[in-house]
């Protein structure tokens, strides 16, 4: 059997490695916030692309200079088309802003290079030739996965890598202590990306998951169904919403302990989370009462999905000090459709959950 601490750093490295087990809500939020810094850094090398022809001019002999306001001209305009054309958030779209950022930057340090015939023999060029390695500092500052980071990396060293195979300086000792630099800033930046991204998993999970179940709160949850229900009313399908409550909890609680209660929290979050669609929205709405929040889906299939709900719990076993205890749960049914508010369609399955408790418990009622 694992020990739990070598099960938790083993979930934790695979958290790093990839975002195939990260939520969908973690990855939108991730995915706006690598577009913003994004934005920011192609608008800072926008900008200051034009402007260093300032020093251009006091550092490069006139015969590549003009070749060089050119250069930087373009590269500028480039990087700030970057910067201010919007993009729907999303991992693919931020991975490809990333990529062009990259692409644009060293495709500058390219041409330099080959323009100069190499920037690293002359002290005063030291900007260019660092070029690289400044990049890889800036991607330092982005939340990637260790795939994702090992990828861009992997582009920025061997275009130096190819750069100077070409102009046949790969044997220089200025070179060669570039690519020294340049390894101990990738090694830098991978460590930093994968605290950066650790940390951001946490705080994130903190933030939007209830402790108890592991399931969405209810803030996070409206938060996101907000995201949900916009592109419900732009592709003008309709959603449904179940509300679920447990039968009889007080008495639970009363009866068997509140320790009890929490085990049978816990495995009704499982039975809610276990055989869903990646799409439907599940959360902890407040006490024994939770939500499910399905797009795209009708009121035959709404009502498909939480009778599958309530035999289910209906089935449980919750093992106690006190021994095993069955639970049952009532749930109300409602559908939205497309551009009709949360708060409405919540209602709604609220009565009909009422309607449930009245009828008896153990029912589902839209």
């Amino acid at each position: 059997m694992n020990h739990p601490l070598l099960t938790k750093m083993r979930a934790a490295l695979l958290d790093c490695v990839s975002s195939r087990d990260h939520s969908h809500d973690f990855s939108f939020y991730r995915s706006e916030l690598l577009l913003e810094r994004v934005r920011l850094f192609a608008a800072l090398f926008g900008l200051a692309s034009p402007a260093w022809i300032l020093v251009d001019r006091w550092l490069l002999p006139e015969d590549i200079l003009g070749a060089m306001m050119g250069l930087r001209v373009v590269t500028g305009l480039v990087l700030l088309l970057l910067a201010l054309v919007p993009v729907k958030p999303s991992l693919n779209s931020a991975r490809l802003r990333i990529t062009a950022l990259v692409v644009v930057v060293m495709g500058f340090y390219v041409f330099v290079e080959v323009l100069t015939g190499g920037t690293y023999p002359s002290p005063g060029l030291i900007g260019y030739t660092i070029l690289p390695v400044l990049l890889v500092g800036v991607l330092s500052l982005l939340p990637l996965t260790i795939l994702e980071s090992s990828a861009m990396l992997a582009l920025v060293g061997l275009t130096v890598f190819g750069t100077h195979f070409s102009i046949a300086s790969l044997g220089d000792l200025g070179v060669l202590g570039l690519f020294w630099v340049l390894v101990l800033f990738i090694g830098f930046a991978l460590l930093a990306q994968i605290f950066q991204l650790r940390l951001l998993l946490l705080i994130h999970r903190q933030a939007t998951r209830d402790a108890l179940t592991g399931l969405f709160n209810r803030g996070a949850l409206l938060r996101h169904a907000a995201h949900v229900l916009a592109d419900c009313k732009k592709r003008e399908v309709s959603y449904s919403v179940l509300m679920i409550d447990l039968d009889r909890f007080k008495l639970i609680n009363d009866t068997y302990g509140h320790l009890a209660g929490d085990k049978v929290l816990r495995a009704v979050a499982r039975v809610i989370s276990g055989s869903l669609s990646p799409s439907y929205l599940p959360g902890r709405f407040g006490g024994e009462e939770f939500l499910l929040l399905m797009p795209d889906t009708e009121l035959e299939a709404a009502l498909e999905q939480a009778e599958r709900l309530r035999a289910s719990v209906e089935e449980l076993v919750v093992k106690t000090d006190s021994g095993p205890l069955n639970i049952t749960t009532s749930i109300g049914v409602a559908v939205g459709a497309p551009g009709d508010p949360l708060e409405e369609v919540v209602n709604k399955a609220d009565q009909s959950l009422y309607s449930a408790k009245e009828s008896g418990r153990n029912f589902v009622v839209s």
